[in-house]
């Protein structure tokens, strides 16, 4: 079956009721650039931003729900950051044997279909070829509903002449079951004027079978409402239908997927009755599944715990709440398995309580574990606390952080009154506590210290203590934490009988001895010459699986593989020459490397070992891990080249040694054109495999010069040419880089061209440090992307005037604004049947002290450089309904907005702000926004014209037709208004440009958004757009932007 879902050629996903994905096909994967592995069990929030999987979440409900199948078309980013056009047929197939459904979605990615469908709406020519050659068959009718034209497909599809199939003619072509149906529905259409959409058989002339189409048409109609036009397209969804019978019969397949899952999974009904359990419960129960239905499946519960579990599954129940539960479940063998079984309320799309559906994991191993851990926690607490010795365990700082009973009850403290010095110095007065500190260090080097000092107890008795410091280490063998044993060794000093007390020295020495080896990380064992076991501390005991009974047992005859091994060797050699001997050996058997020392001793042979695999294993990526960071230092990380520091590195030594060789030494800086552009239209996954493309041409392009080529940031690149003869050089390097980027790069399989801006600086003529050289080649660059780009500019330096001009501009920006130095000037809107003011458009000015008139095109782009333009915008608009304001109810008022302003958070509050001070009609505002403020973040973006929409404010789309998504949110937002951009109407009347605004006229009547045109200049223009049915228009020939004063002498011209 997945071989069958693979072979599709539409995307096929199967869902859960929770719209959980249970299996996708190949097609699917690649569309949502998704593994199967990764996505199964997932749901549309892990792969969708929230809105866009919450919508599709919504449309899961209702084919749920309501059980009837459901086609439509949306757009979803996928987890790569493209964007997608899909037609997606939901369809739900209920299981046999339960209440359950599952969801079979499959999609058709008509990303394509659609970009071409907003390049024919652009132009005529375009249009007609693009018919010709598209797999959907176009075709018209007239108001009554005959047809009066049909795509050169049909004849192609059906073998019928354009001719036989006018009028109703087509009708022959139809399966004959189906033809009164959709000649009733049809006429039905044409009657009402509603849109038709109908899916039927049409017999193909190629094999004389029967495919599945899908015919949509619509109305145009004329300026009084009455039908014009229908305009229609014929859809193959053969295959989609073929897919849907092919999933409808693939319920094992669910059933497999079900019974796949590593946990145990049950559904009841809404009274608590089970209606279904994996494969899995069986198997663990050995419950057949009769027996687990209903109530069937608590005997397997523990008797114990029985009533607790189904007391609270009742009491979820009741409420409608998740439930999380823990028992014991009798196995098949008998045995009792720990479980987690957690359940959850399934409801149906109107809130209806189905039930629950859960799933069981055992949790046995992981009980067990945690047992036995605090067993040992609690073992090892009462060792510690019945010590007669006083035990603390310290950090390297020298902070108590345990001490046992005896401890707390000598000095009559608590660990955390141990903070306190004054309480340490009643304790040790007198320069005791710098005795215990320097042990202390002796201690935190990985030494092992002791001492005796006199200490005062809690009640008062002066008392000499033996204290031994040794320290804790870690795996690798360094100190982790410091144990100081002290004794009370008052009466030892105070007794008369040097027997007795060496006696009791040396049995405590015996002890703190045997305290130290088993509180060592290291294993230590102690052998006899005859080679028994006589000692061995815990870790050795674990570290070679031993149990007491390997005391006093022979070592060769535990290990005997390792009598003539070199640990065999060593040993020998060490009791033999009465000399220490320490070695490393890699033992294969556990696949660990050992550090060994062996001391000889009158008893035997001391024996102390560690682990040191994790040290060596963690100095090796250490080693690697430098070498990375030394390269990643100095290296891009996405196309590989030389970074900013070592490009400098290099610039520098080049700069010294250009003038012992007499040649020059040139930076050129190239910044790429366009490409924000192509990352806004195309995500930054397609911009990163462009620069790496961008990169494997430049290294091509100066293959055999002496150079060095980095990547500075962003698209900016910079090249270090050495050994130059003479300027001009390097001019002609920059121009063939230039020329080798004008190709078109395809990432992604997208064919994409774009250009290249280069600055050129030659050393030592434009500078002769590397701070120098660089700044030139960077004001050059500069002046060559004012330039309009894909040029060269070598650094002069006038270029510097210009700059200081522009940043002195920038400097005085803020001033202007607060000095009042901005004006709103305002340009009438003319409506093309009334030949009358309908609205102003709102134009910011900037009357400079100094230099007069300053033009937008001037200082616009540093106010957004700058970030000023969200201030400036937010003066405009508040100005600009001020004015409106005391104008005529009728004359409404335009203000456009920038990207800047427009993604700004506060821009509702703002809108609001400049509404309420001027008291100016929602309705009479008119925001303009442009193609570029819309490109990326779409639902972010749609929400905001929706907020906007809200206020009552109008929205028009300005410039359109010179972006990347014009025709997609015009289908998702109802704009108000479109204006064609000047550049349409400059060329008129040109075949192209009279082909683009009539296409856009005729969107603006479909859809029922009023168009205008701007930059009307002549007559002859007005003549057109007259012709071609447009309702405003704006430019030179009605009125100049005149200042607010002028505004009542253009309204009434315009009336007389």
């Amino acid at each position: 079956m997945a071989a069958i879902l693979d072979g599709a050629g539409q995307a096929v996903i199967v869902k859960d009721e929770a719209s959980r994905y249970l299996h996708l096909n190949r097609r699917a994967c690649e569309l949502l650039n998704v593994s199967l592995d990764s996505a199964r069990g997932k749901t549309d929030r892990d792969f969708l931003p929230q809105p866009q999987a919450d919508r599709i979440r919504e449309l899961d409900l209702e084919v749920l729900a309501s059980g009837k199948s459901r086609s439509f078309e949306e757009e979803i980013t996928t987890e790569g950051g493209s964007t997608r056009t899909l037609v997606t047929l939901k369809q739900s197939v209920d299981l046999r044997g339960s209440n359950g459904k599952l969801l079979v979605v499959v999609i058709s990615d008509v990303t394509e279909l659609r970009t071409a469908e907003r390049v024919l709406r652009a132009s005529e020519a375009h249009y007609r070829s693009f018919v010709e050659l598209h797999p959907q068959i176009t075709w018209t009718a007239d108001a009554t509903g005959a047809i009066t034209e049909v795509g050169p497909g049909w004849p192609a599809l059906t073998g019928n002449s354009v001719e036989e199939s006018l009028g109703s003619g087509w009708e022959c072509a139809l399966h004959p079951d189906d033809v009164e149906r959709i000649r009733t529905q049809w006429i039905d259409s044409v009657a009402r004027g509603v849109p038709f959409d109908a899916e039927y058989r049409v017999r193909s002339a190629a094999d004389g079978r029967y495919r599945w189409f899908r015919a949509r048409a619509a109305p145009r109609r004329d300026e009084n409402n009455g039908i014009v036009r229908w305009y229609g397209l014929l859809e193959d969804v053969h295959q989609h239908r073929i897919a849907i019978e092919a999933l409808r019969e693939s319920e094992s397949l669910f059933r497999l997927i079900a019974d796949s899952v590593p946990v145990m999974m049950w559904l009841t009904d809404q009274h608590g009755e089970a209606t279904f359990h994996s494969r899995l419960w069986l198997e663990v129960t050995g419950q057949t599944e009769t027996e687990s239905l209903g109530a069937g499946w608590t005997r397997a519960i523990h008797p114990e715990d029985r009533a607790s579990v189904l007391g609270q599954f009742e009491a979820a129940s009741a409420q409608r709440i998740p439930v999380q539960l823990d028992y014991r479940l009798r196995r098949s063998d008998g045995s009792w398995a720990w479980v987690i079984d957690t359940g959850a309320p399934r409801l149906s799309p109107d809130g209806g309580f189905l039930g629950y559906a859960g799933s069981i994991l055992d949790v046995t191993d992981r009980r067990q574990a945690e047992a036995a851990l605090r067993e040992s926690e609690a073992s090892i607490r009462s060792i510690f606390d019945s010590s007669p010795d006083c035990i603390s365990m310290l950090d390297l700082s020298g902070n108590t952080l345990l001490m046992n009973k005896a401890a707390r009850r000598m000095i009559g403290l608590e660990v955390s009154e141990l903070a306190n010095r004054e309480a340490l110095e009643a304790i040790f007065p007198e320069g005791r506590l710098r005795k215990l500190s320097a042990m202390f260090d002796i201690v935190r080097a990985g030494g092992t210290s002791r001492l005796e000092v006199d200490a005062i107890d809690a009640e008062g008795v002066h008392r000499w203590l033996d204290v031994i410091g040794a320290p804790v280490l870690d795996a690798s063998g360094l100190p982790i934490r410091m144990v100081s044993i002290w004794r009370d060794i008052t009466e030892a000093k105070a007794a008369r009988n040097d027997a007795v007390v060496a006696q009791q020295q040396a049995e405590r020495a015996a002890r703190r001895l045997s305290a130290v080896l088993e509180n060592t990380m290291d294993c230590v064992l102690v052998v006899d010459h005859a080679w028994r076991i006589t000692y061995m501390n815990e870790n050795a005991r674990r570290f070679l699986k031993l149990g007491e009974e390997a005391l006093n047992a022979k070592l060769w005859d535990l290990f005997p593989a390792e009598v003539e091994s070199l640990f065999g060797d060593y040993f020998r050699q060490a009791t033999a020459g009465n000399k220490a001997v320490s070695f490393e050996e890699f033992v294969p058997a556990t696949q660990v490397w050992l550090e060994v020392h062996a001391s000889p001793t009158e008893e035997g042979l001391s024996i102390f070992f560690r682990d040191t695999t994790a040290r060596r294993k963690a100095e090796q990526e250490r080693l690697h891990a430098q070498s990375q960071v030394s390269h990643m230092a100095r290296h891009d990380v996405l196309t590989g080249l030389p970074n900013r520091s070592a490009f400098r590195e290099a610039l520098h030594q080049h700069l010294n040694d250009a003038g012992a060789r007499g040649t020059l030494v040139a930076v050129l800086t190239l910044d790429l054109d366009g490409f924000k552009a192509v990352n806004n239209a195309y995500g930054h996954p397609v911009g990163d495999i462009l620069l790496q493309k961008v990169a494997q041409r430049l290294r091509l392009g100066l293959a055999g010069e002496e150079h060095t080529l980095a990547r500075l940031g962003a698209d900016e690149f910079a090249i270090g040419c050495f050994g130059l003869p003479h300027p001009d050089a390097a001019i002609e390097i920059a121009r063939r880089l230039i020329g080798i980027l004008l190709a078109p790069f395809e990432p992604e399989g997208h064919k994409l061209s774009i250009g290249a801006s280069v600055g050129v600086a030659v050393a030592p003529e434009d500078g002769g440090t590397v701070d120098e050289i660089k700044r030139a080649s960077a004001v050059a660059l500069h002046r060559a992307k004012a330039a309009g780009g894909r040029t060269l500019q070598r650094y002069a330096r006038s270029m510097d005037v210009h700059l200081q001009t522009r940043q002195a501009l920038k400097l005085s920006m803020r001033e202007a604004l607060a000095h009042g130095e901005f004006e709103v000037h305002f340009q009438a809107l003319v409506s093309l049947a009334s030949n009358r003011c309908t609205s102003f458009e709102a134009l910011v000015r900037w009357r400079h002290p100094d230099r007069g008139m300053i033009s937008p095109a001037d200082f616009i782009p540093i106010a957004e450089e700058t970030g000023l333009i969200v201030e400036l915008g937010e003066w405009v608009l508040g100005q600009a309904c001020r004015e409106a304001a005391t104008w005529p109810d009728e004359i409404g008022v335009a203000v456009n907005l920038s990207p800047v302003q427009f993604s700004a958070d506060n821009l509702i509050d703002v809108i609001r702000n400049a509404l309420d001070a001027s008291a100016l009609s929602p309705s009479r505002l008119q925001l303009e926004i442009t193609e570029s403020v819309l490109l990326g973040q779409d639902d972010k973006n749609l929400r905001t014209l929706q907020q906007i929409r809200q206020l009552g404010v109008k929205i028009a789309m300005d410039d359109f037709g010179t972006g990347y998504s014009s025709l997609g949110y015009l289908r998702s937002f109802p704009f108000d208004k479109i204006k064609v951009d000047r550049s349409f109407i400059a060329d008129l009347p040109d075949r192209k440009s009279l082909a683009i605004i009539r296409a856009v006229a005729g969107i603006g009547t479909s859809l029922g958004i009023a168009t205008t045109v701007e930059g009307v200049e002549t007559e002859a223009q007005l003549q057109i757009i007259r012709q071609e049915g447009f309702d405003e228009a704006q430019g030179y020939l009605f009125a100049r932007p005149v200042p607010a004063s002028q505004v009542h002498g253009v309204i009434a011209s315009r009336r007389n």
